[in-house]
């Protein structure tokens, strides 16, 4: 029989591995928790390529995302001016690309690290012992890969620990899932429907933040308001159909003209909205005749075949104290003005307001 040493050694060590088996269900349970209550894509991401890591000393985490209608990388651009987590955050629009390294069951893959293998799923690591690659499922369609990797050759082997992976899988699938429809449905709400570009609702909200924002650091914000000249004739002339495809034109050529930083929106009808953050007057006017000419010079096609000519009116208005235009709302009724004073004064043309 064991001596008692003995008995009391592997008892101690029985109760080293429960607590150790405790914290790391703690610690797993802790990280779960975030993940559920993420509240946007940009928080659950920075969870998974961030904290991942950090909390289960992990060498690398990357995460592939199958995205053929390239809609999660719209949703993650619109916060981002600059791809985020390079190296770490992948898309594609290849399902082979996911799938080849799933069996039909589509369970986790826990291996030695293979360069011929796994190098594009970790693009800046080329020191990995082991990887563990866990399929993103939801519907029984795979959405991407999460893919976990260590220095340590023996972390990940055979099917070890795979029934806390499957786990975890399970949830950040979940998670990912969720949060898109939150973020797509918040964008829905932002978007004009018929020309895919920012509504009234969603420039109402920016032009109170570019405004503080202009007035705080004592920088130029310039408004342009634009309104499609003669439009009704074309709805009168050729329909609805003619108008609407007109509206997503003009959009579209005013969206491929501006920076990252100005806002585009469709304010109502035939009219537009733009702000030029950090722009002055002098610059404004620049680009708003850039702007004028380039539709005036265009050629609009309608369903019928033909193409139409367009021209705009256009108002613009500068957040500045000399121009006694010290607000958001103050500044949106002077670009207002000014193109109603553009209208007046022969269309296709910009004034400024005074």
């Amino acid at each position: 029989m064991p001596d008692t040493a003995t008995l009391q050694a592997r008892l101690d060590e029985l109760l080293r591995i429960a607590k150790s088996n405790e914290r790391k269900q703690e610690n797993f349970q802790q990280y779960e928790l975030a993940l559920l209550n993420s509240s946007s894509l940009q928080e659950l991401l920075s969870i998974v390529l961030d904290q991942h890591k950090e909390r289960f000393q992990l060498s690398e985490v990357t995460l592939l995302m199958y995205d053929p209608e390239y809609e999660l990388q719209r949703l993650v651009q619109a916060e981002h001016t600059t791809p985020p987590w390079p190296g770490q955050l992948l898309f594609t629009d290849s399902a082979h690309l996911v799938n080849q390294h799933f069996s039909p069951q589509q369970k986790p893959r826990l291996q030695k690290y293979s360069p011929h293998q796994h190098a594009y799923l970790f693009p800046n690591q080329d020191e990995l012992g082991s990887v563990a690659l866990l399929p993103l499922v939801r519907q029984n369609m795979l959405i991407g890969s999460l893919n976990l990797g260590s220095r340590n050759e023996n972390r990940f082997q055979g099917q070890i620990g795979t029934l806390f992976l499957e786990h975890l899988a399970a949830v950040v699938s979940a998670c990912i899932e969720n949060t898109r429809l939150q973020e797509h449905i918040k964008l829905v709400g932002l978007r004009d429907p018929l020309t895919g570009i920012n509504n009234r609702r969603f420039f109402d909200q920016r032009l109170k933040e570019e405004a503080s924002r202009a007035k705080r650091y004592d920088r130029p914000l310039s408004c342009l308001f634009l309104d499609i000249d003669f439009f009704k004739r074309i709805n009168d002339q050729y329909g609805h159909q003619a108008g609407d495809k007109v509206l997503k034109q003009v959009s579209s050529m005013l969206n491929d003209r501006l920076r990252q930083t100005d806002v585009l929106a469709r304010f109502g009808g035939e009219e537009f909205v733009i702000l030029l953050p950090d722009t002055d007057q002098g610059d404004a006017v620049e680009i708003a005749e850039q702007i004028r000419e380039r539709i005036d010079r265009a050629r609009f096609v309608i369903p019928s075949g033909k193409s139409v000519n367009v021209t705009l009116s256009i108002g613009l208005a500068v957040l500045h104290p000399q121009n006694h235009i010290n607000d958001a709302k103050q500044l949106l009724s002077a670009a207002d003005q000014a193109v109603y004073a553009a209208k007046l004064s022969g269309r296709n043309r910009v004034k400024q307001a005074h």
